[in-house]
């Protein structure tokens, strides 16, 4: 083999390759088991310390599931925005994490909004289960699920 290269692939038509990413798009969609799901999480800065709780969770095989994490951490101007909007719609789920302020965060808002104009599925998730903090008004509004944080109750929307 020349060129240093290993690769011993069988070269493939630009039809088939789109083939096999309208099949991978649509696994996702079916929620195919086993199947990586693309998951975008909002929250209030402050809590990102229990986000990244739920990220190193995800990580644990007992979990059930993985996903990767297309949160943006940038400025709230129209630049995030648009890079917010693009990793949400490379995403079937968004995932809420409610803390004491989430309801009131206007990117967090922003998000919610986004996800729902775009048709995704979106879940509220309880950081702390033994407080009620306000639940955003975009969640309210569409009749969004708000669970606990367990692992079986996010691995059921995961799913879906």
């Amino acid at each position: 083999m020349s060129g240093g290269s290993t690769y011993s692939g069988v070269a493939r038509g630009a039809s088939e390759v789109e083939g096999i990413f309208r099949s991978s798009v649509e696994e996702v969609r079916r929620g195919e088991p086993g199947v990586l799901r693309n998951v975008f999480i909002s929250f209030h800065i402050d809590d990102e310390p229990q986000v990244n709780l739920l990220r190193s969770q995800a990580k644990d095989e007992e979990f059930g599931m993985e996903f990767r994490d297309y949160s943006v951490k940038e400025p709230f101007d129209e630049n995030w925005k648009k890079n917010c909007a693009e990793r949400i719609g490379q995403t079937s789920l968004t995932i809420c994490m409610i803390g004491p302020e989430t309801a009131d965060r206007p990117a967090v808002i922003w998000e919610l909004e986004e996800s729902y104009r775009q048709g995704k599925k979106v879940v509220g998730v309880r950081i702390y289960k033994d407080r009620d903090d306000p639940i955003p008004e975009t969640l309210r509004r569409h009749n969004a699920n708000i669970i606990e944080w367990k692992r079986d109750e996010i691995n059921r929307y995961l799913a879906r």
